[in-house]
């Protein structure tokens, strides 16, 4: 909830109850209300006396703030009160007496409601919040129906797919059950020629609806992912092969490098028309393969990580195989525990192959049983049976990791192998207090995301050369600076130099440490030629490496390559496609799709990411940009409100000395469209930055 006076001065009361009194007069639409209403509301746990006695000096509070600076605002009798609507402007109401017409446009009214009414008013009292659920619902409503008006005015004007997509896409994003608009997204991302995001569309769906109603997708969302899934070519996309170093040499620094040196990227004709890195694995020259979480039959959660980690270390082999392409571990996450068929599996992750298992620990014995499955024909490859003694967890991870992967890449050599061993923590503590740090960092919440630094440091306090949490704990700084919740982002900086440093230092083989220093260096000091070297160095290491491809794709935006950036963030988005750090791929995508004048998809793509971190500031601002480039500058106003309520220290002259691409052509652009959609231009005081 915010209140600002015409000036710009923001007067919201500071006591809960009077915010929630100040709300209930709001949404009264001007009528008035009766003092035992309001006393019934917010005191209905005190004797009468003192409930009035309360409600008064509410009422005081809320005169001498809002009366301040709107006189006359609220007008308070004896019996009643009310607010003079005529003389301020209510977002909520807005919404709920706007007419549903369907050749109206009435997304820039609701562009911005991606959390719940007065989300932080829950609790006042058991009578306010029952009053808050039916005002909640009431809105909800209407917000839908606004909502699902214009998709379907967008569809019966044959609009383009890209325009509504983001229209199905703002509609999910305030219901993520909504059927309707998820056929058409579906279908929108088919018309585009994106078939792999279209069936991720319709796992998500299935996931949302299993976990909120306990249901599966309806009869006629699987019939739309069926016809997808099956009669719907891929679209062409660029062939990646090795090239010599005569070829490696011609390439040019800057927004020309290629990564990993000896790679070369081609587009293909794309007789659908939409640049797509199409990266299902019809398109693939090479095998592709998830590990999916085995299952641990023991029932001990404390033997959980055994699983974990051996599912972590299979995958970090498999992925320095010549030519493999292997799905990143965190988005395998999303089928633990799951009885899926193979080819539902292969669909939505775009692998041809499986591996799957389940662990045992009996004692002082480990029992794994491991399959490899071919997702196409459903039939097992390879199965085996392995017992090993579990003295020391991270020795016989490595032991069994390169056993398995012996037998599943026969190919593999020897010298290989000795490459695929990967440092680990030298205690547990140090291995667990890391994930719970990885896993706040992608936390919404900035109270969350900071407790993130003491869990790094404790991993650290216990392994200081555990380079992977040097690494993320350098890109947390990153994370902090881009958030614009930093205090200050020189020091950041700084600390996020050391630390991606210290990661290289202590395990100079480790591609996300490399990865993030090259992040490091683009995005806080705008040093590409050194970014690129990173990437180059960690994509040599794994050539899977999603985090390098993800940031590599930034800094070619930045320079204004946008097809390389589109080119290289599908590639990412594709080997990493459940990532946690998703909400961060969908911004980056963004960006590209925005340097390379795509406009809508660089909406729909600013939505995706918000749908995943709703208070990711830098989706919050591409959003804005884009809609003024795509000409929609009233939504892109309203938008705009939302993005300096959480970066309320945003200028336009901050963005352009942070931004990391500020000395390229496009850099006025973006400027520009921040400062037509209300962005202040500049504030002595200010110190935000676009985004990591």
């Amino acid at each position: 909830m915010r209140a600002v006076a015409p000036g710009g001065a923001d007067f919201l009361p500071r006591g809960r109850k009077t915010r929630g009194l100040l709300a209930c007069l709001c949404l009264a639409q001007g009528d008035r209300v009766s003092r035992s209403r309001l006393v019934g509301l917010f005191w209905d746990r005190s004797p009468d006396p003192q409930a009035r006695m309360s409600l008064r000096q509410s009422l005081t509070e809320l005169n001498g703030i809002v009366n301040r600076h709107v006189p006359g605002l609220i007008e308070i009798g004896r019996d009643s009160v009310r607010i003079d609507i005529r003389k301020c402007w209510v977002d909520a109401l807005a919404v709920l007496e706007a007419s549903v017409d369907p050749t109206a446009d009435l997304s820039n009214l609701v562009l911005s409601y991606s959390e719940r009414l007065l989300e932080d008013l829950d609790g006042i009292t058991a009578s306010f919040d029952h009053w808050l659920a039916a005002e909640r619902t009431r809105f909800e409503d209407r917000v839908r129906k606004i909502l699902e008006a214009e998709l379907d005015r967008l569809i019966q004007q044959n609009a383009k797919p890209e325009v509504r997509a983001a229209a199905a896409r703002r509609l999910i994003n305030f219901e993520p059950t909504h059927e309707g608009a998820v056929r058409n997204l579906m279908s929108a991302f088919a018309q585009m020629g994106d078939r792999a995001q279209a069936i991720r569309e319709f796992e998500r769906c299935r996931q949302a609806l299993l976990t909120v109603l306990d249901l599966p997708p309806s009869k006629e969302t699987t019939a739309v992912y069926e016809a997808i899934r099956i009669d719907s070519p891929p679209a062409m996309a660029p062939v990646i092969h090795g090239v010599g170093a005569d070829s490696r040499d011609a390439m040019t620094a800057g927004s020309q490098a290629g990564f990993p040196a000896g790679w070369k990227i081609e587009r293909q004709n794309d007789p659908i028309g939409a640049s797509f890195f199409d990266l299902s694995h019809e398109a693939r020259r090479g095998p592709s393969i998830a590990v999916l979480p085995f299952r641990d039959l023991t029932g001990d959660p404390a033997h959980d990580l055994v699983a974990e980690g051996l599912v972590e270390d299979l995958i970090e082999a498999l992925s320095r195989v010549p030519n493999f392409f292997v799905i990143s571990r965190l988005s395998t996450l999303a089928f633990r525990n799951q009885d899926r068929h193979p080819r539902e599996i292969g669909n939505v992750l775009g692998v041809r192959y499986v591996l799957s298992g389940s662990v045992r620990v009996l004692g002082d014995r480990l029992r794994l049983t491991i399959e490899l499955t071919d997702t196409q024909l459903g039939a097992a490859l390879w199965f085996s049976k392995l017992d090993e003694r579990f003295l020391d967890l991270f020795e016989v991870q490595d032991r069994l990791s390169e056993m398995i992967v012996r037998q599943v890449a026969p190919h593999l050599h020897a010298a290989e192998m000795k490459r695929i061993r990967v440092k680990r923590p030298d205690s547990l503590e140090a291995y667990d207090l890391f994930l719970r740090a990885q896993e706040n960092m992608h936390n919404s919440s900035r109270a969350v995301f900071e407790t993130s630094e003491a869990l790094f440091d404790a991993a650290l306090a216990k392994d200081p050369h555990y380079a992977a949490a040097l690494a993320w704990r350098a890109y947390w700084h990153v994370l902090r600076v881009g958030q614009g919740w930093s205090p200050d982002p020189a020091n950041d900086a700084t600390q996020a130099d050391r630390f991606a440093q210290s990661a290289i230092a202590c395990n100079s083989m480790e591609p996300m440490a490399l990865a993030v220093h090259g992040q490091v260096a683009s995005y806080l000091y705008k040093d590409f030629d050194l970014a690129f070297r990173r990437f180059e160095a960690a994509l040599r290491i794994n050539a899977n490496a999603a985090p390098a491809w993800m940031w590599s794709a930034a800094a070619h935006a930045w320079m204004g390559n946008g097809p390389r950036a589109i080119e290289e963030i599908n590639k990412a988005m594709a080997l990493s496609p459940y990532d946690p750090l998703m909400y961060a791929y969908n911004a980056y995508a963004s960006i590209a799709y925005l340097v390379d004048g795509q406009y809508e998809r660089a909406i729909e793509c600013a939505l995706r990411s918000l749908r995943e971190n709703r208070t990711y500031t830098a989706a919050h601002r591409l959003l804005v940009i884009a809609l003024v480039l795509a000409g929609r500058e009233n939504e892109a106003r309203a938008s705009a409100r939302r993005l300096l309520e959480l970066e309320p220290r945003l200028t336009v002259a901050g963005f352009r000395r942070r931004y990391p691409g500020s000395a390229a052509s496009h850099a006025e652009l973006l400027c520009d469209a921040l400062a037509r959609a209300g962005v202040p231009p500049f504030d002595r005081s200010e110190t935000s930055v676009m985004h990591e």
